[in-house]
């Protein structure tokens, strides 16, 4: 039997607070470093503290769930996103738009 796993995503201006209540049933958590709906915007760095708190918070709470993040998210910043708490990364205008793939998504990977 498979089992259906849920996740909440959350806008740059969205107070990471306002969702702990929901953690404990979820199993990712979406923190978008951009406002959705366009591509190759640069990363809100602000977001980045979004990430750290909701990282620390899940580890004080011994929760178990993914943090992604989506937008921004370049070779440049990519180990900030890392440092930062998150271990899911969405990566788009940054492989597209790059002059060798490959070696971008190497790059991202390393």
């Amino acid at each position: 039997m498979k089992v259906s796993k849920s996740g909440l995503s959350v806008k740059p201006n969205t107070k990471i607070e306002e969702i702990y209540e929901f953690l404990p049933y979820i199993h990712m958590c979406l923190i978008m470093t951009v406002e959705p709906g366009l591509g190759g915007q640069k990363l809100i760095p602000e977001t980045l503290e979004k990430v750290r708190a909701l990282k620390e918070y899940i580890d004080k709470n011994k929760l178990d769930i993914d943090i992604e993040v989506d937008g921004g998210i370049k070779t440049e910043n990519i180990e900030l996103a890392k440092k930062a708490g998150a271990n899911i990364f969405v990566v788009g205008t940054a492989i597209v738009n790059s002059d060798n793939m490959e070696e971008t998504i190497e790059g991202l990977r390393n």
